[in-house]
């Protein structure tokens, strides 16, 4: 089956089984390396992505389902300038994360921030608890996800 999608602002096609998982095709195809597959079962979101906006464990989705979708990978939010309040607000709040979890982490950050610049504690609660990773402390994530607000607010104040 031939697929045809936007990988990280490009347009991409392949030739592909259209149940191939989407992170087998997006790791072996497209070098995607911010891409785990730890549980295969949605439970530990080191394989999100963003598919059209939306979060989704890559892990579960066929390859079919990526047909005309616009799909985002830490690779391609990464050269964005609003990656740099994620990272400015990690590193305020102290918040190292390990290789494992921190791709998806900013995924999640980037979607929480989109949709509010003044999240709730229950915002937050959800966002940090959206990956599961033991390599830091839910609190700490909480911390870098409201730090990350408080930058991208002020660069687009400053603007």
């Amino acid at each position: 089956m031939r697929i045809s999608f936007h990988l990280n602002g490009e347009s991409v096609e392949i030739d592909t089984m259209p149940h191939r998982r989407a992170i087998d095709l997006l790791r072996e195809f497209f070098q995607i390396r911010s891409l785990y597959h730890l549980c295969a079962n949605r439970g530990c979101g080191s394989c999100l992505i963003l598919l059209d906006d939306s979060l989704m464990h890559s892990c579960c989705i066929p390859a079919f389902e990526l047909r005309l979708k616009d799909i985002w990978t830490v690779e391609g939010i990464s050269s964005r300038r609003e990656f740099k309040d994620l990272a400015d607000g990690f590193d305020r709040a102290g918040a190292r994360l390990c290789n494992f979890c921190a791709p998806s982490r900013a995924l999640v950050a980037e979607t929480l921030l989109k949709s509010t610049l003044h999240p709730n504690a229950e915002q937050l609660r959800s966002s940090a608890e959206a990956v599961r990773c033991g390599c830091i402390s839910t609190s700490r994530i909480i911390d870098g996800f409201t730090a990350a607000a408080e930058f991208r607010r002020k660069r687009l104040r400053a603007q």
